[in-house]
């Protein structure tokens, strides 16, 4: 459920706004956007004990990047207007997945010393949502560990030429 909400949040973002020309799920460093652009992570998560399950809460984090290299207002202004735009765009949105619909926690200025070097300004989003998990069998669980892998040799060719199923373990 993670990564889908990381994935649903990533294309939502880039359905609705146009003038971000990068949306990227965070793996790693953070300087490998095209300007302006938007990293997306699922970075915290807590518990909460309901009934016979849990509620997983979680922190989806929303990291804008924006660069101008005229002045600072100006990259503000820029910054501050795909802040608002994200905002209004997943206020209120469950994302097609059986989540509690996204609610903003807080947003800050985390512009480094690099970042203000390199004439960029960097504001985080933090936004709340929580789902239920219950308690399944280990069949089930060994069942969400399985991958199917796919293999096509020709370019454009929609037929697999074989395929895997692999288990993932510890």
């Amino acid at each position: 459920m993670y990564s889908d909400i990381e994935k649903a949040v990533e294309t939502r973002i880039e359905a609705k706004l146009d003038s971000v020309r990068d949306v990227k799920i965070q793996k790693g460093a953070k300087n490998n956007l095209l300007n302006p652009g938007v990293f997306v992570s699922v970075e915290e998560g807590a518990f909460e004990s309901v009934g016979r399950g849990w509620k997983q809460k979680l922190d989806v984090y929303v990291e804008i990047e924006f660069e101008n290299l005229r002045d600072e207002e100006k990259r503000r202004v820029g910054a501050f207007m795909i802040l608002s735009a994200i905002l209004q765009y997943l206020i209120g949105q469950n994302l097609g997945l059986k989540i509690d619909s996204l609610k903003p926690q807080k947003w800050q200025n985390v512009t480094g010393e690099e970042d203000y070097k390199a004439s960029k300004t960097r504001f985080q989003i933090i936004f709340k949502t929580f789902f239920n998990i219950e308690a399944v069998s280990d069949e089930v669980v060994t069942g969400l560990l399985k991958v199917g892998l796919n293999y096509y040799l020709k370019p454009g060719d929609d037929v697999s030429d074989a395929s895997d199923l692999t288990t993932l373990g510890g």
